[in-house]
């Protein structure tokens, strides 16, 4: 009883929000996944990055350890990943794109603000930055079948961090100006990222099941060792632990789906993966935040 008395203050803000998206979509409501995907990418999560890394209180040594897991989480999947959809016979060119980049943003945040607080809504915003910085070049290079150093420039996260880091290794504080409005336009990034992901899960048609549901069971127990093996690696402790875990049991990420339909890879299987995995660990979710709380003890 004391464990689901835990629990219910973290799962449940996240289930209403995803909900009210899904009933939002139901009802026929306007609601464009991807044009609220682009403000939440270029706008929002930029002015929350900010908001929250200008006024850190991690040490600089944490935030560079964050990123290099961060990094280090994506190529274990891309490596991993790539091996795991030959030895399944599924295409890679559809397949892995998910598999590398899981939904670290619309779930992840939400899981470490809630689980773990406001030093797991820091760190886990270092791997979503990260992560977002290096989408718009592996993922494009994976999709598209040419590297693009040139859009990673483009991201604006980079031009958020190095300013937020600017005034924090300064100690130098912001302006009011500048920190009420990333912290307003910031304030509103969690929760349409949540809303956003009930709509998509609502918008976005299953047209198989057998192999997504076998990539993304396979996927989270590959998430789960890699987590494990990171967090021995990096020699991570505390919350850092139960960060890197969310991180790496996070469902594909929405903007997978998009990037599909951009470049005609399968999109319809790739909404199927996105679904099923995202459901999967929705469901798994009362015994995937007990365990990110072992790891960060």
């Amino acid at each position: 009883m004391g464990l689901v008395a835990a629990l219910i203050p973290v799962l449940a803000p996240i289930a209403v929000a995803i909900l009210v998206g899904m009933a939002w979509a139901r009802w026929g409501k306007p609601a464009d996944p991807a044009s609220l995907t682009q403000i939440i990418l270029n706008v929002g999560t930029p002015c929350l990055v900010f908001s929250t890394l200008s006024t850190l209180s991690v040490p600089a040594l944490e935030l560079g350890v964050m990123a290099l897991a961060a990094v280090l989480m994506l190529l274990s999947f891309l490596a991993t990943g790539w091996l795991l959809v030959k030895a399944v016979r599924l295409p890679s060119g559809v397949y892995l794109p998910p598999i590398v980049f899981g939904n670290l943003g619309n779930l992840g945040l939400p899981l470490n603000l809630f689980a773990l607080g406001d030093a797991g809504l820091e760190l886990g915003l270092i791997m979503f930055a990260t992560q977002s910085v290096l989408f718009f070049t592996i993922h494009f290079w994976l999709m598209s079948g040419s590297p693009s150093p040139a859009m990673m420039l483009k991201t604006p996260h980079i031009y958020a961090i190095a300013v937020a880091l600017a005034f924090t290794l300064t100690d130098t504080t912001p302006p009011e100006w500048l920190s009420n409005t990333s912290d307003l336009i910031g304030g509103m990034t969690i929760p349409l990222m949540l809303i956003m992901l009930g709509v998509s899960l609502m918008r976005m048609k299953v047209v198989s099941v057998a192999r997504p549901m076998m990539a993304a069971v396979l996927r989270l127990v590959l998430g789960i060792a890699v987590a494990f093996v990171l967090c021995e690696v990096l020699s991570l402790d505390g919350t850092a632990r139960g960060v890197v875990l969310i991180a790496c049991c996070m469902p594909g990420a929405v903007f997978n789906y998009l990037a599909a339909v951009r470049y005609d890879r399968s999109p319809g299987e790739v909404a199927s993966y996105i679904v099923i995995s995202t459901v999967t660990v929705l469901v798994l979710l009362p015994g995937l935040v007990p365990l990110a709380w072992w790891m960060a003890q």
